[in-house]
């Protein structure tokens, strides 16, 4: 009896250290309104806006608003991890370096996979801004693509 005593103590301990080591690490829930979104400038100089919902865009894995303006075009780029795009509003168009179909028209909804280092251009059609959800796994970082040559 004593055995079978000492061997409930001890399940019940270890279970106790269990919950109490899961309590501290479990993770809280969130919400947040969009009129409580906090949008900041990309870039310096750059009209486009971001609002950060999890991560650190700049060390690593992130969750992200972007605000592309009415009529912005970004210019051919890349980033060096790949990224998983959800328009939320407007009309964006997405195409790769050496896409032969014609642009299409996304609007709210539509989904976009970009490949890491993979040139591409973004551009929201003027008449709304631009509102994209943005995951990425990796820090998030903006390659310009090389302006074309002069016209001789």
């Amino acid at each position: 009896m004593k055995k079978a005593l000492k061997l409930f103590v001890a399940v019940v301990a270890v279970s106790m250290v269990g919950a109490v080591a899961y309590a501290a690490g479990a993770k809280k829930g969130m919400s947040m309104a969009a009129g409580d979104l906090k949008w900041e400038p990309m870039a310096p100089g750059v009209p486009v806006q971001v609002s950060t919902l999890w991560g650190d865009r700049a060390k690593g894995e992130s969750g992200v608003l972007l605000k592309l303006p009415s009529g912005f075009d970004s210019g051919m780029h890349a980033h060096t991890a790949d990224y998983h795009a959800v328009l939320i509003s407007g009309t964006w168009t997405h195409t790769e370096e050496g896409q032969t179909e014609a642009a299409k028209e996304l609007t709210a909804g539509s989904y976009v996979m970009q490949p890491g280092k993979k040139m591409h251009n973004d551009a929201c059609k003027a008449g709304a801004d631009c509102i994209l959800f943005v995951h990425q796994h990796a820090k998030a970082d903006f390659i310009p693509g090389k302006a074309p040559a002069p016209a001789k």
